[in-house]
Order: structure tokens, then C-alpha cells, then sequence
């Protein structure tokens, strides 16, 4: 059974992923962490992290900034002895792709390209791919129209008044209803999403 999980990052580093999982697992502020963690309690949680992520085959890549050399290490890690199940990318407008080689090449069909090559990918790999995107001010994916027309659904997560909540809705989704929408709480020094108690 495939248990492998990438991650693709071109906005954070690696350090920086690793942390946020740290923060999330171990409920240790972001701030400690990068302050230096001292109590025997944010120690604790660091170890309880820690000990769980060692559990998941886990690959996370800051050093892939076009579409092939994505898909590269995607093939390569489904043939692995984990596999691949799921594979993150963040975000979809900064990857390149060779398109950039022709002549009046413009971004919009850049970033349809990399969409329709990572939408193959996950067919091809019987993987989950999350490709995250920008949105522009009308909350569509900055640069093309083609991100939405090839995912199998669309999660959007917006800012509320309450900075202490998001809100996550559907507005597209092939195999369920779309239009859903729900408030999430949200904490920002662990990074770490949260139901609303009632």
C-alpha cells in the first residue's frame, strides 16, 4: 500500500516546512522554535513530533523549480518501496516549465501547462496531487483559468474577521456538491487548523 507523501516547495525552504510540522505535531509555538526551545513541556512536544514524522515516509524538496524536474521525482519516489500517495506543490505559479524556451510564450499558458502536466502526473501515478495557487482579487488562480478547469476540486481558504478563523469553501468539485463552505479555527503560532467548538 502506498504511504509515501512529497512535498515540492518553491516558497519555503525545507527548514521551514519541517518546522511547521513541528509547531502542528507538537502544538511548540513557531516562535520557540526559532527562538530556541527551552521548557521541558516544548521539549516534550519537539519529541512527540518529532517521533511521528520519523514514522512517515516523507519527502520534502526545496530544490525543484520546473515541472520536469517535478515529475522526475515524482515517478521516481512512486517506485519506491513506500510509493507515492499524495504529493503537495507550493505553489503552482512559481514552477516553470520548458515552454519558456518558445518564442511569445506567455505566463498564462506557462502555468496551464504545469497544471495539465501535474493533473497527468496524478493520473498516471494513481497519486493525490495538491497544487497550491495564488488568487487574484476576485479569488481566482492568478495567471490562468486552466487551474480550475483541470482540478478534480477547488479548496479555497480565506481570511476572516475573527483572525483566530478561516474560512475553507468548495466551489468546484467533480464527485461531491460544490458551493459548501465551513469556518475552521485557526492558530497561527502553530499552524495548526482546528475545529469550532459549538
Amino acid at each position: 500500500m502506498k504511504k509515501g507523501i512529497m512535498i515540492v516547495s518553491l516558497e519555503m525552504s525545507a527548514q521551514q516546512i519541517i518546522d511547521r510540522l513541528v509547531a502542528n505535531l507538537g502544538e511548540v509555538s513557531l516562535r520557540s522554535l526559532a527562538e530556541g526551545v527551552k521548557s521541558e513541556g516544548e521539549m516534550k512536544g519537539v519529541f512527540k513530533a518529532m517521533t511521528a514524522l520519523n514514522k512517515v515516509p516523507l519527502v520534502i524538496r526545496d530544490d525543484l523549480h520546473d515541472i520536469a524536474s517535478i515529475v522526475a521525482a515524482a515517478r521516481a519516489m512512486a517506485k519506491s518501496p513506500e510509493g507515492l500517495k499524495i504529493l503537495f506543490v507550493d505553489y503552482i505559479q512559481l514552477v516553470r516549465c520548458d515552454l519558456t524556451t518558445h518564442k511569445d510564450i506567455t505566463r498564462e499558458r506557462e502555468v496551464a501547462e504545469v497544471s495539465r502536466r501535474l493533473r497527468l502526473l496524478g493520473l498516471e501515478l494513481g497519486c493525490v496531487v495538491f497544487a497550491i495557487t495564488q488568487l487574484n482579487e476576485q479569488g481566482r488562480a492568478r495567471e490562468s483559468r486552466a487551474i480550475g478547469q483541470d482540478a478534480t476540486a477547488v479548496i479555497i481558504v480565506k481570511l476572516t474577521e475573527d483572525p483566530t478563523e478561516r474560512e475553507i469553501s468548495i466551489p468546484i468539485q467533480r464527485s461531491g456538491p460544490c458551493g459548501v463552505s465551513a469556518k475552521l479555527g485557526f492558530s497561527g503560532k502553530y499552524a495548526k487548523f482546528n475545529s469550532l467548538g459549538k
